[in-house]
């Protein structure tokens, strides 16, 4: 997701204040080693100057990796997966608390059945759909909606989300 400029600006403050620390302490150990006596003032002055300095420079850079794109976007299908995801919670009200009350696996299984009607929208204009949800449906068959190519592809992804975000809430949201 793009970062914004102002969350770039308050991301290179707070990075560099906490280096700010770090450099007075490596300043008031390495310069006395290395022959360098140097009073609190000096080292304060040594640690605020190249903090301003570091702050421009990574400001800078996090701007310039923003314009390059150097993070990856989140694409136009992605973001409707996570949309969809979110109108099932908010709008239909299938909320997390719901979802881990169905089988297990059922939410999987809904979401392969949508992935599986998606290319029969694509045959004879959309002609192709099925009446009748594949044996993989693991619901009741009024709940069987399908809509179109990219949106039944949208629900599988949303569905698919659900169960495994379900699965991580099963098993203490450990990975893998």
């Amino acid at each position: 997701m793009k970062q914004s400029r102002a969350m770039s600006l308050l991301e290179s403050i707070v990075n560099i204040l906490v280096g700010l620390g770090v450099a007075m302490a490596a300043n008031a150990i390495i310069l006395p080693l290395l022959g360098f006596a140097i009073s609190l003032q000096q080292n304060l002055q040594i640690a605020a100057f190249m903090t301003v300095v570091s702050i421009l420079r990574s400001y800078a850079l996090r701007r310039l990796f923003e314009a390059l794109h150097i993070r990856h976007p989140i694409s136009p299908f992605m973001l409707a997966v996570m949309a969809e995801r979110r109108r099932q919670i908010e709008v239909e009200g299938w909320s997390p608390e719901h979802d881990d009350g169905v089988l297990p696996g059922s939410l999987a299984a809904a979401g392969a059945s949508y992935a599986l009607e998606a290319p029969h929208h694509l045959s004879a204009g959309g002609a192709g759909q099925s009446a009748r949800p594949p044996e993989s449906w693991p619901w009741s068959r009024d709940w069987w909606k399908p809509t179109g190519f990219r949106r039944d592809l949208v629900k599988a992804g949303a569905l698919i989300i659900a169960e495994g975000e379900k699965f991580d809430r099963r098993r203490g949201d450990r990975n893998g």
